[in-house]
């Protein structure tokens, strides 16, 4: 594979993630509907605890750098915080 196949392959996979990130996102604005409902505050510090754990050992399967994944999710978390509150 040449290295614009490559370069051509990463853009795919960047416009994939985004598009995941965009699902989440989606989800996370329904599961807000669901805890406005039932009178549940937004941050459920358990559930994140779960999230974390869960793709710490993602990364580990995968050789990935376990800090920069949390980091990674933990930006997911906030975004997603951010559009529930907003969807308020």
């Amino acid at each position: 594979m040449s290295l614009d196949e490559k370069r051509k392959k990463i853009e795919e996979i960047d416009k994939n993630i985004i598009e995941l990130i965009a699902e989440r996102t989606d989800l996370a604005v329904s599961i807000a509907e669901i805890k406005d409902r039932d009178g549940l505050p937004i941050t459920d510090k358990d559930q994140e605890k779960k999230v974390m754990a869960r793709v710490s050992m993602y990364a580990e399967t995968f050789g990935l750098e376990t800090d920069r994944i949390e980091n990674f999710f933990q930006m997911l978390i906030e975004l997603n915080k951010n559009k529930q509150r907003k969807s308020r």
